[in-house]
């Protein structure tokens, strides 16, 4: 069978798109500057190449075109908050602990792909294929939260103050947007979100105070 060179040429990079390979994550790397700093529709394939210092033809070995670059983005970006679900092991950790120490990564995460973010979640409402992408993750970072806390309340600890569905949603959202919102702020201001978001999410999940706080309090 005689192959076309584009073909052969599709069949190579469909061999290198799941490559953890340098040169692909300088790409992916120098793309995720650009569309940060530029947005989507400023950034061409001509901006990346010159950021990263390659040419186009090394772009193209690895990404047919914009699209697919920023749709690599996105699913990098959805692996960290996925990771972030996973830094403790939830069968020896104490739950509230689980979810001081998950807040923490997720916000984190935000903090350090911030522009890319809201970029994101705007593309998510143009392109289907974002949409779809960035949906499943949310999806799944959701139910994950919500079958943990499930397990919790089934050995009775927690009171939680509305469904727990509607709690992870809500939690979930305003950790997304409000870190987001913060990806430029001081060391300080973002420490404090993340606190404060904790002590929210240990407020409506319902956490028995530890002894301690109900020592202090009296």
């Amino acid at each position: 069978m005689t192959m076309t060179t584009s073909a052969a040429q599709e069949r190579a990079r469909s061999a290198r798109k799941d490559s953890a390979g340098p040169r692909r994550g300088e790409l992916l790397d120098a793309a995720g500057r650009c569309f940060a700093e530029f947005g989507y529709d400023q950034t061409s394939v001509e901006t990346i190449t010159t950021r990263a210092q390659v040419s186009r033809a090394t772009f193209y070995a690895y990404f047919s075109s914009k699209d697919e670059v920023f749709g690599a983005i996105t699913e990098r970006v959805c692996t960290q908050f996925l990771e972030a679900q996973l830094v403790v092991d939830v069968e020896v950790t104490e739950p509230a602990e689980v979810i001081g120490a998950t807040t923490r990564a997720f916000a984190e995460a935000v903090f350090a792909n911030g522009a890319l973010v809201a970029l994101i979640e705007h593309r998510a409402g143009i392109d289907p294929a974002i949409g779809a992408q960035w949906s499943r993750v949310r999806t799944r970072l959701r139910k994950r939260f919500t079958a943990f806390l499930e397990r919790v309340d089934a050995r009775g600890g927690i009171g939680a103050c509305a469904p727990l569905s509607r709690i992870v949603e809500t939690l979930s959202d305003a950790l997304l947007i409000g870190a987001s919102r913060l990806a430029g702020a001081s060391p300080d201001r973002r420490e404090q979100f993340i606190t404060d978001h904790i002590a929210i999410a240990e407020r409506l999940i319902g956490f028995t105070p530890a002894e301690h706080d109900i020592e202090d309090v009296q």
